[in-house]
């Protein structure tokens, strides 16, 4: 047994069924056999989650997010999780409703308010290298002040399938189009995509960089107890085009300036 599932054997151990346990104690391992394969693949770095192994029941997600969380400080036992199908397999997102009574404000010649309930919607993807979890913190600071918000990981990044670290352009643009397509049905209004972190977008040759973190508000250094990150990174781009952000006050700024244009 080991600390995921009591179902779960490596080769060379003793396989013990656990009913006569499960009898006697009421015990039951809290993750399927099938779950705590996916989370070792995930934690051990291994390079490629296949759809099929693509992790949905919160209890799974968080156990494998577990050494993000305790990074950045995160308990994510009340957080929604999501696996949105998509021509690379499936997309995750960490999905933060809008707290009821909050609000947004920023100054600029006078005030704009983004009201609670639903009434903006924002899209984060995780920056190349990183994945959803080290967002959660702004993402929870937008959900108090107001904002839906869905977070994804990037194709082959966190808890979305692929080959660990790949992210081609076609398959970005494919993540966002389906994590817009969920949070527009979810929420009922057209969301807006912002990007978290530095300005500048830096592509990688395939097999030639390894990723560096992106400076944001959530995340200052990698986190070598977190098996999710990639050792190396292939990202191709597809990100450059979205306006970003380092605090509310600049996505509240950007959600008014989108208002005002459309």
């Amino acid at each position: 047994m080991n600390i995921y599932s009591g179902q779960w054997v490596t080769a060379g151990e003793t396989v013990v069924d656990s009913t006569r346990l499960t009898e006697a104690t009421g015990w039951a391992p809290t993750l399927t056999a099938r779950e705590s394969a996916a989370v070792m693949i995930l934690l051990q770095g291994k390079p490629v989650l296949r759809r099929e192994d693509a992790l949905e029941r919160r209890i799974a997600c968080e156990a494998a997010l577990e050494p993000a969380s305790e990074f950045v400080g995160v308990d994510g036992r009340g957080l929604e999780h999501v696996q949105i199908p998509a021509a690379t397999g499936a997309v995750h997102a960490e999905v933060h409703a809008a707290q009821s009574g909050g609000s947004a404000t920023v100054e600029s010649g006078g005030s704009a308010t983004v009201e609670s309930g639903g009434s903006a919607t924002v899209v984060l993807p995780a920056p190349p290298g990183l994945h959803a979890r080290y967002l959660t913190p702004f993402a929870a600071e937008l959900a108090e002040n107001g904002f839906d918000v869905v977070v994804v990981d990037l194709p082959g990044h966190g808890l979305s399938t692929g080959r660990r670290g790949r992210a081609t352009v076609a398959g970005v643009n494919d993540a966002l189009a389906v994590a817009l397509g969920y949070a527009r049905i979810r929420f009922g209004v057209t969301p807006l995509v912002v990007r978290v972190g530095d300005a500048t977008e830096r592509e990688s040759r395939p097999g030639r960089w390894r990723s560096r973190v992106a400076r944001s508000r959530t995340h200052a250094s990698v986190n070598p107890a977190d098996g999710l990150l990639p050792r190396r990174l292939r990202y191709e781009g597809g990100l450059g085009h979205i306006p970003h952000a380092h605090s509310v006050r600049d996505v509240v700024a950007l959600t008014r300036a989108d208002r005002v244009d459309s």
